[in-house]
């Protein structure tokens, strides 16, 4: 019995270190890790900045056109309504309506 009492502080003193040891392993690791995601990350950052560009030039000659069908639209239905002019209902339709 006396023995026991000596070997269990032994053994959970080595397993602790066995533990510490293999904590300070995964920590390098996880800051290797961490490291390689934040150059990844500063690769995919730089690489969307040098995109900027292009996204800003895609915006502008989208709202170019936009602009130039808008306009090419109304003037288009302005010939046309004074091309077709409304024609104008009398009573009698006005009122066939109203009973519909």
């Amino acid at each position: 019995m006396e023995s026991l009492m000596e070997f269990f502080p032994i053994a959970l003193y080595c397993l602790a270190i066995a533990l510490i040891i293999l904590l300070m392993v995964f920590i390098v690791k996880l800051m290797h890790t961490v490291d390689k995601v934040n150059r990844i990350l500063d690769d995919v950052e730089r690489k969307s900045k040098s995109l900027n560009g292009l996204f800003q030039v895609i915006d502008g000659v989208t709202d170019t056109l936009s602009v130039f069908t808008d306009t090419v639209v109304s003037s288009i239905t302005s010939i046309v309504g004074k091309i077709l002019p409304r024609r104008k209902k009398n009573k009698k339709e006005k009122e066939n309506e109203d009973y519909e």
